[in-house]
């Protein structure tokens, strides 16, 4: 919705190393106010207000789904004050708690230079490049941790 303390989120995505993931909207709950609905956030990731009543699912479904295919792992995030912030609360609307920790992104790739970090950067824009959107963006993370692993990527 935004980048601010009453922001909420609007769509829950993930990758894993091989490359397969999910993402869907959420529908807005009853407390979040389309008040701090921010029209420049949805120019750049494309996604407005109608879909998320038209396509997303409701936070209890959110959170069942993030749930069962999380539960078990280790979650990694490029941003995770933020994502943590809007996980909490979308688990709070649903009246649950999350079962999953997020962690640094950068904690799995401490050792590298700047250099190395850079190049797999640029070859990671190429291959799944970021659209400000919850697929992409895990795929393109997922695949910058493959290539700083060593994994061949085709």
């Amino acid at each position: 919705s935004g980048l601010g303390a009453r922001s909420w989120p609007i769509e829950v995505g993930w990758a894993f190393e091989d490359g397969a993931g999910e993402s869907f909207l959420v529908s807005p709950a009853p407390d979040w106010s389309m008040e701090f609905w921010d029209p420049k956030a949805e120019r750049l990731h494309g996604i407005s207000a109608l879909m998320l009543s038209d396509l997303g699912v409701s936070a209890a479904a959110a959170c069942d789904r993030i749930g069962a295919a999380l539960g078990p792992c280790a979650v990694y995030s490029d941003a995770p004050d933020w994502d943590g912030f809007w996980l909490m609360r979308l688990y709070d609307a649903a009246g649950q708690r999350p079962p999953i920790r997020l962690r640094d992104f950068r904690q799995l790739m401490p050792d590298l230079t700047a250099e190395a970090r850079a190049a797999f950067l640029q070859r990671a824009d190429r291959l799944a490049p970021r659209r400000h959107r919850a697929a992409e963006d895990a795929l393109h993370l997922a695949t910058l941790y493959k290539l700083a692993a060593g994994g061949q990527i085709a």
